[in-house]
């Protein structure tokens, strides 16, 4: 993802897959799967689904397929095929919320909030920017806890339990008609506990509602943190004349030398973007993220009982395990 998301950021209409298999053999060149048996590597392909809306980018399109020959056809049908392409693209989009939330820490992580609170905050709007870049941390965290639970739950819960099944069954398996009903089964408990199954539309449409507003909250603090480092430079520059103006006027015993701020000047420089009415029309903007993320939320938890499998229940319970939420709904319940 970080080779390639400068690319698929691009309209899907001018992704090229010849660039995404370059930056592919670099992923694998530099992890762990390039000790994986040659023969496995070079079937590892990029593919680009055919885009259906002039807004898609590249991310709604792209996908890795694994090139299958004859014998292994007779177990990998292309409706198996199908099946993988569609978990591929749930895995897909939840690894892309997940970097793209590690993207934001990474960007305003506190220590750099701290410094440009103390280097570019002034006066009200660098107070209220402050504070707007706290609630930024806040929200992140929140998005946080319910992308790690929801990928703990995909990991250990969904694949991880129905290949120890899978496993098993093609151990005792004793002809191939019991293989190919094995990997069914298989692809059929992992589409079921991954939201993927006719029964749990509604609750997967929910899902990438979530997707989506974690996706728009990156752009918004992206956003926010530049406005912040504009304000920061503008200030340290301003200081920097000031001090290099105050040497000079030392150094000189002329009267009519220049030092200190120019009458002026600051206004002319000011901080950018950075002013009182551009704050309050951040937090306008982030107040309508957090609500959104908040009634998605809250959708998909009051889904999730009606789910009848199982794993579903103690995914409920890992992502409200201090009944913040349930409190939190209570509340509002409460006040209407």
């Amino acid at each position: 993802m970080d080779a390639i998301g400068t690319d698929l950021n691009e309209p899907a209409s001018s992704i090229s897959a010849y660039t995404l298999t370059g930056s592919l053999e670099t992923a694998i060149r530099a992890s762990n799967a390039q000790f994986d048996p040659p023969y496995i590597l070079d079937k590892l392909r990029v593919s680009t689904q055919r885009a259906t809306g002039k807004d898609e980018i590249g991310w709604d399109v792209f996908s890795l397929r694994y090139a299958v020959s004859a014998p292994l056809d007779v177990v990998f049908t292309e409706q198996s095929m199908t099946k993988y392409l569609r978990i591929f693209t749930f895995l897909w989009q939840l690894k892309r919320v997940e970097h793209s939330l590690n993207g934001t820490w990474q960007t305003m992580k506190p220590a750099v909030t701290a410094s440009l609170e103390r280097d570019g905050a002034s006066g009200d709007a660098g107070s209220l920017l402050a504070q707007e870049m706290r609630r930024c941390h806040t929200l992140r965290g929140e998005m946080h806890h319910f992308v790690s639970n929801l990928q703990y739950y995909v990991m250990f819960e969904v694949l991880e339990g129905s290949w120890d099944g899978l496993t098993k069954e093609m151990a005792s398996a004793q002809d191939l008609d019991a293989i190919v009903e094995a990997h069914d089964k298989y692809l059929a408990s992992v589409t079921r506990k991954a939201l993927l199954g006719p029964k749990s539309q509604l609750l997967s449409h929910t899902l990438g509602g979530i997707f989506d507003c974690i996706l728009r909250f990156r752009g918004f603090a992206d956003r926010l943190y530049d406005v912040a480092k504009d304000a920061a430079m503008r200030r340290q520059l301003a200081r920097l004349r000031v001090t290099q103006r105050l040497e000079s006027a030392s150094a000189s015993a002329s009267a009519g030398t220049t030092w200190g701020s120019v009458p002026g000047e600051d206004a002319a420089g000011g901080d950018g973007l950075l002013s009182v009415e551009f704050v309050l029309e951040m937090k306008t903007q982030l107040d309508a993220v957090a609500d959104d993320y908040a009634k998605m939320l809250d959708g998909f938890l009051n889904l999730l009982p009606l789910q009848t499998h199982v794993d579903l229940r103690f995914l409920r319970f890992r992502l409200d395990f201090s009944e913040f939420y349930s409190n939190k709904e209570k509340g509002r319940g409460g006040g209407e």
